[in-house]
């Protein structure tokens, strides 16, 4: 029998207390069951949400990144096997069940909507069920002790989605033995027809000859395009695992590890095109050749007997240069993608700054450095083709040595008489057989070395720090009360540098307003990431809720804490796009609502295209125009903790008077801490922070802080690290 609570589930279902993401709340029930407590808001900010909705298609990817093993099946209700429950029900309406139980033809489920369980009959619940069932088995911490720590008990990154492909890869090898098999056949027929057909005249012998070898080459033919087919499918299947898993780690980096070039960083992740290329049938395909080079010496060996040296010696003669010459091809890749990482920085810095190019009169810099890099790069490029160019030239003039060679060295075997002219023949092809994969070396060994580079930069990526430890088990906040406590808190940008920012003790209440304070370069802005968790302190502790913010999960970090930076970036795409950038379902009245309380409303309501107003990014519109979308941001985010560095500085007194009356309404009951220089803003605070010297300077009510200010002022002994607020 079930036990607890037992509400009527089909009553709740039908009364319209619908979830935002049904989806969502099922695994996140499923996942309790065995142990992982995740908020939902933790799921969906890992989920790729379309405006709210998730296909069901996406589950298994999604638990994939929270280490748990998943299948979506289509099943039965009597197919489901009880030893694998529990299990999650995708319904008709697109709700979901968790299947707990199955005893004597009754189902127990929990309703994820009310939380309650209940046995329901056979018919009841196949009236409900659509048809597919997830199961889902998450790793305990116990299985992750035994594997190792941390992302290494999946796995090389790149290596282990390699081999995770080998049946593929077995078949593409199969495929090319068969191929080779019957490549054989054309040496045979000539053989066969130069000693039996010729001298004999044997016409009918001939054509059924030459119908096997027909057939064979067909065969052969059809055989080499599945095997392209088979290492297309399973390089796309690859390039696609491997490109989601690079930009979920770029995007999931700890701000402090970020590349300090975006440029360069963009050119590092594009050199994955190479790895791209190295799968695909005219690469990967030429590798797995060459393994059945030693088929065709092997049936030289055995029709031409010491023949078989004469294309081994030319085999050496070719593969040998290639080898020596891969130490100048490894280097002059390693140059050539640093140099295109440096290239691809300038233009885009030159672009991205275009207005700052022009207006510092930068543009003869600017060129200067693009030619430089220009030049430099198409140099190597053009010693790099040389060698290339003599490799080739090499490896073809030594396949034409090994034909001749292979057709004097039978003659004399014929003077012998220990091979036929049939024989001869068969050598001759068997030898540009064995030789051709073998002329490939030196371009195959090139483009490996371009994927050894290419690995090693992305190596470097993979091995950055994230914000979320797959094998961890975050603690999932619900709810906060928004009290801070930093203790000796420490933050330096590199490990050999003095603290950027050095603060000893600071409380913030539950529902406080704070302000902090100082010069440029005080650490306003360091201090908001640190609370908002951006920003790992190098020592100390930063709490909430008297729990350590480290702990927290980083998807409840960001729907709890909203954080409006100083620079408000826009996205390729529409206004909507632009403020539903956490894939949440908000309606039109919702975003246009947040607008009016942005100041950016009477804009959108005016302009004919409205929210459909096409941004190409940070320059479509002004200063401060995108700050006004950022607070729209922050409206929508509804957070309980509200951080800002500077919301106001670009817009006028107008726009400020009216940002700052609906943020006075707005802010009731939540916990505030904002960055600014002016003092319009502190009629939204009750205290202040003021910052200096790397340090805290002053801390208290605004009051008190502020009489302080003014006698140091009055006394004109004011540091001038104090002097943060516009007078």
């Amino acid at each position: 029998m079930a036990v607890g609570r037992e509400p009527d589930i089909a009553a709740a279902l039908s009364a319209g207390g619908v979830p935002l993401e049904p989806l969502l709340q099922g695994v996140q029930c499923l996942l309790a069951r065995q142990g992982r407590e995740l908020t939902v808001e933790g799921l969906r900010y890992r989920a790729p949400l379309d405006h709210g909705r998730l296909a069901p298609e996406s589950l298994p990817e999604l638990l994939a990144r929270l280490d748990v093993a998943a299948r979506l099946v289509e099943l039965s209700l009597e197919d489901i096997c009880p030893s694998l429950l529990p299990c999650l029900l995708l319904l008709n309406d697109g709700h979901t069940f968790v299947l707990i139980g199955k005893l004597d033809g009754q189902y127990d489920v929990v309703c994820p909507l009310t939380g309650g369980t209940q046995t329901l009959a056979p018919e009841k619940l196949a009236a409900l069920y659509a048809g597919r069932s997830l199961f889902a088995h998450a790793r305990s911490l116990q299985q992750s002790r035994v594997d190792g720590y941390g992302r290494e008990s999946h796995g090389h990154w790149f290596w282990s989605r390699v081999r995770s492909h080998w049946k593929q890869f077995a078949e593409v090898a199969l495929a090319s033995l068969f191929a080779a098999v019957l490549a054989v056949g054309t040496a045979l027929f000539a053989m066969q027809v130069y000693d039996r057909v010729v001298p004999t005249q044997a016409e009918e012998t001939l054509w059924a000859l030459a119908i096997g070898v027909f057939l064979a080459i067909g065969l052969e033919c059809i055989l080499r395009g599945l095997r392209a087919q088979l290492i297309e499918t399973s390089g796309k299947r690859l390039d696609l695992a491997l490109s989601r898993q690079l930009f979920e780690q770029a995007v999931s980096l700890k701000l402090s590890a970020r590349p300090g070039s975006a440029g360069a960083f963009a050119s590092q992740v594009r050199d994955f095109d190479s790895v791209r290329e190295f799968f695909t049938a005219g690469t990967l395909g030429a590798f797995g050749d060459l393994p059945f080079t030693l088929l065709f010496l092997g049936l030289i060996a055995l029709i031409g007997g010491p023949v078989v040296w004469v294309p081994v010696a030319a085999m050496v003669a070719i593969i040998v240069p290639s080898i020596l010459a891969q130490p100048v091809v490894a280097r002059r890749a390693r140059e050539g993608m640093r140099e295109a990482a440096v290239r691809n920085a300038v233009l885009l810095e030159a672009v991205d700054h275009l207005e700052t190019v022009k207006s510092t009169r930068a543009e003869g810099r600017s060129l200067r450095l693009w030619q430089q890099i220009s030049a430099e790069q198409a140099g190597r490029a053009v010693s790099g083709r040389h060698l290339d160019t003599w490799l080739a030239g090499w490896a073809a003039a030594m396949q034409q040595c090994a034909y001749a060679g292979t057709i004097i060295a039978g003659v004399y075997l014929i003077f012998d008489g220990t091979l036929t002219v049939g024989g001869l023949i068969a050598c001759s092809i068997l030898s540009s057989r064995a030789l051709s994969p073998a002329t490939q070396v030196s371009r195959l060994l090139g483009r490996w070395q371009q994927v050894r580079v290419a690995l090693e930069g992305l190596e470097d990526l993979m091995q950055r720090p994230i914000e979320r430890e797959p094998q961890r088990q975050y603690v999932a906040l619900s709810t906060t009360r928004g009290a801070f406590m930093l203790r000796a808190v420490r933050w330096q940008y590199q490990p050999d540098m003095s603290p950027a920012l050095t603060l000893e003790k600071w409380d913030i209440g539950s529902g406080e307003r704070w302000a902090l304070l100082g010069s440029n370069g005080a650490g306003k802005s360091t201090l908001l990431r640190l609370l908002a968790g951006l920003y790992d302190p190098t020592a100390g502790s930063v709490r909430l809720d008297n729990l350590e913010l480290a702990q927290v999960d980083s998807a409840d970090k960001r729907r709890l804490i909203s954080y409006l930076p100083q620079d408000v970036a826009l996205f390729h795409g529409t206004l909507r796009d632009n403020l539903t950038l956490d894939g949440g379902a908000y309606d039109d009245h919702q975003l246009l609502e947040a607008l009016d309380r942005a100041g950016l409303g009477g804009f959108v309501r005016a302009h004919p295209l409205g929210l459909d107003l096409f941004l190409p990014g940070n320059q479509s519109l002004s200063g401060g125009q995108r700050q006004c979308v950022g607070l729209a941001r922050l409206f929508l985010q509804d957070a309980p903790i509200v951080l800002m560095d500077e919301p106001t500085a670009a817009l006028d007194q107008q726009a400020e008077a009216a940002v700052i009356g609906q943020l006075k309404d707005w802010l009731a009951d939540r916990t505030l801490v904002i960055a600014t220089h002016k003092r319009a803003l502190l009629e939204l605070v009750s205290h202040a922070l003021v910052l200096g010297q790397g340090g805290a300077l002053l801390q208290g009510t605004i009051d008190s802080v502020n009489e302080r200010l003014e006698q140091a002022h009055r006394a004109s002994a004011a540091p001038t690290t104090v002097r943060g607020v516009s007078r």
